[in-house]
């Protein structure tokens, strides 16, 4: 019997020493910071919001945050949306920089192009923002066509995408551009 344990304990620790822990996951650098004076505590922040424009329910908006104690200051893309139930009303702001908008600006004018040629299998395409904004494009097989959309991080699941055709992703990519350059 002890020899049954012993050859058994013998077995199980060589088993446990013989694992090989996997390798750690690398994530790609974030591609953004977001925004650092909007979080400070125990100074006097200004906020300006200016309004770009609209695209479906969400108002594009430039913000700009100042910190009143250095003068520091800092802007980025605000895309606001609001929407209504029985009982809640709710309006809710998500960030995107500099940095960041002009990559999805890039992402978007690679799917139109990516459109305009033709597809014989279903593709898709997304890039998502720091925020959790994801914007992509399915193209669907049986359909023999694009379908693109945003979706919201929002915990209301019908709330949350927004779809749209080809013309309005170039009126997307145009306001996108527009406050590329305004920031």
């Amino acid at each position: 019997m002890k020899r049954i344990i012993t050859v058994i304990s013998i077995v199980s620790s060589a088993w446990a020493a013989a694992q090989i822990a996997p390798p750690p996951i690398q994530r790609s650098a974030p591609t953004s910071r977001g925004p650092v004076i909007h979080s400070r505590k125990g100074t006097l922040i200004e906020k300006k919001v200016t309004s770009i424009g609209k695209f479906k329910n969400l108002n594009i908006q430039k913000i700009a945050t100042k910190d009143a104690s250095d003068n520091s200051t800092e802007t980025f893309l605000g895309m606001m949306y609001e929407y209504e139930t029985f009982d809640e009303i709710s309006r809710k702001t998500l960030t995107v920089d500099k940095n960041e908008l002009g990559k999805l600006v890039q992402a978007l004018q690679s799917v139109e192009q990516k459109e305009n040629e033709k597809a014989n299998q279903e593709t898709k395409y997304k890039f998502v923002t720091m925020s959790n904004i994801e914007f992509g494009s399915v193209y669907r097989e049986k359909l023999s066509s694009w379908v693109h959309y945003i979706k919201i991080p929002s915990p209301y699941l019908n709330q949350n995408l927004l779809e749209f055709n080809k013309d309005e992703l170039k009126e997307l990519i145009g306001l996108l551009k527009k406050a590329e350059q305004e920031l």
